[in-house]
């Protein structure tokens, strides 16, 4: 799609608006156009108003619409409504998020809540939100909104960025490998010193770790010795039976008694176990290495040890799913008791395998919708609440990722994290560190790959010193 901007430069804006309504397609900025498909957004001034102009050519027909606002509104959402309405119309496409293109939706609710504006009004009128939407995050605010945080708090993130395979809709930055290959030992050592030097920073900084999370790739790749070997040096260092300690363990097949021992016995008290659907012949096809059965007997199993919290995700859209799979994998979850369900849309991302079938895009994935739409019902039906929700670009359907619980079993990390609520202090291949202070947020990314990370060891101690400078500057 030719697209053409004059007085205003929104074009990330322009580009996630029009994914909406045509997903897949790339989008190129010209000065003129004359595709097939063209489209025309620009902003001018008025006396003392602007006034938003969208033009928009498909099919042989030429779409327009303007809106005028006051000068002090959010010029970027001026531009993105017409733009908006001008697809809408023209392509008989409506969002249930509306303009709300960002990864982190409930973040414009809770700014709008706390500025005193009926946030509810301002969704549909300005945003064009759905009834439904707005209530959801309604619901995810009121398990929010009292939890802070000061400057001092941080949360510990350790990646674990292996797996036995990759999935067929995974973009995540892992390395398929074996548990004992070489690879994985010279990268879990590396990580156990980069570890005891972020550690050694929360002590000279004299922060509170309030939460520790484990995550993939599949961390349930490590062994008994290494999961030790992780946890001892965690617990020489932080009291781990004070806070709220994660991991995601992942793919049910390499669960067993001795590593959720070991877990047990080092007080973590959250888990994640996950499926993604309990399809069998679905499983096979994207990549799993695993059966419904490995699932309930690893969940089973995990249930002797009395967890806290015990997480299974699912995916809305998987190739193959039917809306009678989907809801069979839903309730079988359900059936076990676990008391952490979330419900993710698929993303087709480029880095996946999926990602060459483009048939696998669709805005108007209706059969997606309702999925998500008996998932919700059901899981309110039986105690789960709604309690974090974030967004990610090319999801069928336009839909979101929400974590369900039962009432008081929230994870915490997925809080503070997705709503910036304080600093994450990151180690390991692909990890990014965030220092939060106010409305700011500044990154120390690591490298991307295990590979990367091995061979160059000095960027560890380098980007340590960089996440210690940026606390320095907020915390004195």
């Amino acid at each position: 799609m030719d697209i053409k901007i004059s007085g205003h430069s929104f074009e990330y804006d322009i580009t996630s608006v029009s994914m909406l309504f045509f997903p897949g397609q790339k989008v190129r900025y010209v000065k003129k156009s004359n595709a097939n498909i063209r489209a025309i957004s620009s902003l001018k001034q008025a006396e003392d108003k602007l006034i938003s102009v969208s033009r928009f050519y498909f099919n042989n027909k030429w779409y327009s619409c303007q809106k005028t606002v006051s000068c002090d509104f959010d010029v970027k959402n001026l531009v993105k409504q017409t733009f908006y309405k001008v697809l809408s119309n023209a392509t008989k496409i409506t969002s249930n998020w509306g303009i709300l293109t960002g990864i982190r939706p409930l973040s414009v609710y809770t700014k709008l809540k706390k500025s005193g504006v009926d946030a509810d009004t301002v969704l549909k009128n300005e945003y064009y939100l759905s009834d439904e939407k707005i209530k959801l995050l309604g619901k995810i605010y009121s398990v929010q909104k009292d939890i802070t945080a000061s400057k001092s708090d941080v949360s510990l993130y350790i990646s674990i960025p292996f797996c036995p395979k990759k999935c067929s809709y995974c973009s995540f930055i892992s390395s398929p490998t074996k548990p004992n290959s070489e690879i994985l030992e010279k990268y879990f050592e590396l990580l156990l010193f980069e570890i005891k030097l972020k550690l050694d920073l929360i002590k000279k900084r004299n922060l509170k770790v309030c939460s520790v999370y484990v995550g993939g790739g599949t961390p349930a790749m490590l062994d008994e010795i290494k999961m030790t070997k992780l946890f001892e040096l965690l617990s020489e260092n932080i009291d781990l039976t004070d806070i709220e300690t994660s991991v995601e363990l992942g793919r049910p097949e390499l669960i067993t008694e001795n590593k959720l021992e070991v877990l047990n016995k080092y007080s973590v008290n959250r888990i994640c176990v996950n499926t993604q659907t309990t399809a069998d012949n679905i499983l096979g096809g994207i990549g799993r290495g695993h059966t419904k059965n490995d699932y309930l007997n690893a969940v089973s199993l995990a249930f002797n040890y009395n967890f806290d919290s015990m997480n299974t995700d699912l995916i809305a859209g998987l190739p193959g799913e039917s809306y009678q799979s989907f809801c069979n994998s839903l309730n079988d979850v359900i059936s076990t008791g676990v008391n952490n369900i979330t419900v993710h849309t698929l993303s087709i991302k480029n880095a996946a395998r999926l990602a060459s079938d483009k048939g696998n895009y669709s805005s108007e994935n209706n059969a997606v919708n309702v999925m998500l739409e008996y998932a919700y019902k059901a899981l309110e039906k039986h105690g789960y609440i709604p309690y974090y929700i974030y967004r990610q670009k090319n999801c069928v359907a336009n839909g979101e990722n929400i974590g369900f619980c039962k009432v008081g079993t929230h994870c915490l990390y997925n809080i503070y994290m997705m709503e910036d609520i304080h600093s994450v202090i990151a180690c390991g291949a692909g990890a990014s560190s965030k220092v939060i202070y106010g409305t700011k947020v500044d990154r120390v990314i690591n490298v991307k790959y295990p590979r990367e990370y091995i061979d160059f060891p000095d960027k560890i101690k380098i980007n340590t010193q960089k996440l210690e400078k940026l606390l320095e500057d907020i915390n004195g």
